[in-house]
């Protein structure tokens, strides 16, 4: 077999039948092809509809699935794969429509690869029905699809939100930080040799959201290469949405954390909090960032104090926000939390005897106190409010003292040439203080100030 489809479908009656409608229409001669409709467990008689279609796709398979407490995505799209014997797997939305080219297109763009992995163009993906022009597709049909996507491609209601993402890498992937984030679910084709060695889809991650992403960071993890196809596109066909938007939020934030839990990376624990169409520019910042050009040099008395009063003794300590070779040969200790992963791996094999992380501080898998010691330079001063917040708060757990450095005449470029955040004193103790923290220690050495963070009630207790 050449091609498997699979199409997981839950309801949806009149958008599964557009889809078979389009795909019986391809006119691919020489490729064999198969489509499996993955039904999870739908009220309505779907089978009916895929019944209709015997006699005009050849291997048309129909599985249904009893809906219960695993329900989900992953499930479909997993049992699909199983069932399937496809060289090519073409993942497809139901409700979304492709052009009579679009089967032998992906054949010969995949050819033998045995990696390769096809994000195509989804026009309509977030049409609001209610708001745009439908009369554009009326009569809609597979002889005029291809002159209405491209009508559609560059129109505001109905363009790819990836669009501009993909040009700008002229649809190679390779090109971006993090591709994955580029990996909707709903429309894509893929090596099948890549799409088994993920392992299929995360079937943990309920709801809606994230696990088409996952799924795209695995393909990424095992060396796929990702291309985006403005020549080989789809079309959503616009329907009132059935999920509710907050929930739809909130379910999309639960899962990006489970899947930052399997990762423990950087770039997955700031995806929870970063809007995905922002998320590569925002990785690529932190990726080309060399953080001892924008926070202030930390005089020797600085740095002999941090080794004497808290890391002489301590069993495991990080420093975050510090990359210069100075500071890192300087101060003693045994773990470095790094945002910029070119810098990784050249680290590592510079100071041996420190372990070099590519994390944040967000989000940790560390159990409570498993620091002696976390200090933090000034660089957390560039972060909103929010992370710091969240950053505070996880660095404390996870430590048994966290240390602040805080220059007060230093202003870095990063606020004055660049707009980020640059937060005062002031400032940040109205954040300490709305988060029960209370810098209960202050030094002044040269012109910085070594502050020792600890939860407020603690310390009032004590007091």
């Amino acid at each position: 077999m050449d091609v498997s489809i699979i199409i997981p479908v839950y309801n949806k009656m009149e958008q599964l039948e557009r889809s078979l409608y389009f795909i019986a229409k391809q006119i691919s001669t020489n490729i064999s092809l198969e489509v499996i409709v993955v039904d999870d467990g739908s009220t309505e008689p779907l089978k009916v509809i895929v019944d209709s279609y015997n006699d005009q796709i050849v291997n048309l398979k129909y599985v249904r699935l009893e809906r219960d407490k695993h329900s989900c995505r992953s499930r479909t799209r997993n049992t699909g794969i199983r069932e399937s014997a496809g060289n090519i797997v073409v993942f497809l939305d139901c409700g979304i429509v492709i052009p009579d080219f679009f089967v032998e297109r992906v054949v010969n763009r995949i050819g033998v690869s045995d990696n390769m992995v096809l994000y195509h163009y989804i026009l309509g993906a977030f049409t609001d029905p209610n708001q745009e022009d439908l009369s554009v597709i009326e009569g809609l049909n597979p002889t005029n699809l291809t002159a209405i996507c491209e009508q559609l491609k560059y129109h505001p209601g109905w363009e790819d939100m990836r669009t501009s993402h993909f040009e700008l890498v002229e649809n190679d992937l390779g090109k971006m930080d993090v591709p994955w984030t580029m990996g909707w679910g709903g429309a894509v084709s893929a090596s099948r040799d890549i799409v088994l060695q993920t392992g299929g889809f995360d079937e943990t991650l309920k709801g809606w959201g994230a696990e088409d992403t996952d799924f795209s960071y695995q393909l990424h993890k095992h060396g796929a290469s990702m291309f985006a196809t403005s020549d080989i596109y789809t079309l959503h066909l616009p329907h009132a949405s059935d999920d509710n938007i907050d929930q739809k939020i909130k379910s999309s934030f639960i899962n990006r954390k489970k899947m930052h839990m399997k990762e423990r990376t950087f770039d997955t624990e700031l995806y929870s909090y970063s809007a995905d169409m922002h998320f590569d520019q925002i990785i690529a910042k932190f990726n080309r960032l060399l953080v001892h050009y924008y926070v202030p040099v930390y005089s020797s008395n600085v740095i002999e104090l941090l080794n004497t009063e808290y890391l002489q003794g301590a069993g495991r300590s990080v420093v975050l926000g510090a990359d210069s070779h100075a500071m890192l040969t300087a101060l003693n200790v045994t773990h470095v939390f790094l945002q910029n992963k070119r810098l990784i791996n050249r680290y590592q094999c510079t100071w041996p005897d420190k372990e070099f992380l590519y994390l944040l501080g967000l989000d940790t898998l560390y159990p409570s106190k498993h620091f002696d010691v976390i200090v933090v330079t000034d660089y957390f001063r560039m972060f909103s409010e929010p992370l710091i917040s969240i950053m505070l708060k996880e660095l404390h757990r996870i430590s048994k003292r966290l240390v602040l450095l805080y220059n007060d005449s230093y202003v870095s470029y990063l606020a004055t040439t660049a707009g980020w955040t640059w937060h005062s004193r002031e400032e940040l103790e109205q954040l300490f203080g709305r988060n029960q923290l209370i810098s209960h220690t202050e030094r002044q050495v040269d012109d910085c100030k070594v502050l020792e963070l600890d939860k407020a009630v603690a310390i009032s207790r004590i007091g």
